[in-house]
């Protein structure tokens, strides 16, 4: 049974002023009715506690449910196309302050081989985030533990598009049983994952098609609600 410090001291606190005072007499009976009435409170009040302990629960389930107008679902093979572009412009447009153009060219080139890309997406097998019938995100999450993409469009970017996403990601790794996520991120990424939780194991530096891109690995260990 929980118990609430608070109403702890308070009925500590009770007793104390209800002790025996000098030249006043009580009877049995009326100690006997004073803790009956002592101990119907306490009940109430642990009772109280668990209440606002649950309603608290309730509220932080809410608050982790993604969206309510974003719809995220399986990738799809049709959607391949479509998510190069997202990839494209989450990178172009998202990491221009901390990244050269040539860097950004090296690490996301216009031009790319289709069938590869089909093929990276169906092994990642990533979840996309629909609007409208329009993607505006995707990310994976493998069995490991690791989130190898995540990636949202670049004019959905800064519209809690990436936190529903993230909170979604973080609910299947607890259905998975998994303790912790990891991913590695980008500079530009870092403050976002940061201000979610997640904490910087060490940074590196990555090459992409003859360009070097910084980027951290980043880790989140993940609480199960009561």
């Amino acid at each position: 049974m929980h118990s609430c410090p608070l109403f702890e001291r308070y009925t500590i606190s009770v007793a104390v002023l209800y002790r025996p005072i000098k030249n006043i007499k009580l009877n049995q009976y009326s100690f006997f009715v004073f803790f009956v009435h002592l101990a119907v409170f306490r009940l109430l009040a642990q009772a109280f506690c668990r209440q606002v302990q649950k309603g608290l629960h309730i509220l932080d389930l809410a608050w982790r449910k993604p969206m309510s107008y974003l719809h995220i679902r399986r990738y799809q093979p049709e959607d391949a196309l479509e998510l190069h572009d997202l990839y494209y412009t989450s990178i172009h447009q998202g990491c221009q302050n901390d990244y050269s153009a040539e860097q950004l060219a090296g690490w996301a080139p216009k031009a790319f081989n289709v069938e590869h890309w089909g093929k990276l997406l169906g092994k990642l097998n990533p979840r996309v985030v629909e609007y409208k019938g329009k993607l505006v995100a995707y990310a994976d999450l493998q069995s490991n533990g690791l989130i190898n993409h995540f990636f949202v469009h670049g004019d959905w970017q800064g519209k809690g598009v990436g936190k529903g996403l993230l909170r979604h990601l973080e609910d299947r790794a607890l259905e998975m049983k998994l303790s912790d996520v990891f991913c590695f991120i980008s500079i530009s990424g870092q403050a976002f994952f940061i201000s979610h939780g997640f904490i910087v194991d060490y940074s590196l530096s990555t090459e992409v098609h003859g360009q070097w891109i910084e980027n951290a690995l980043m880790r989140k260990h993940l609480t199960r609600p009561e």
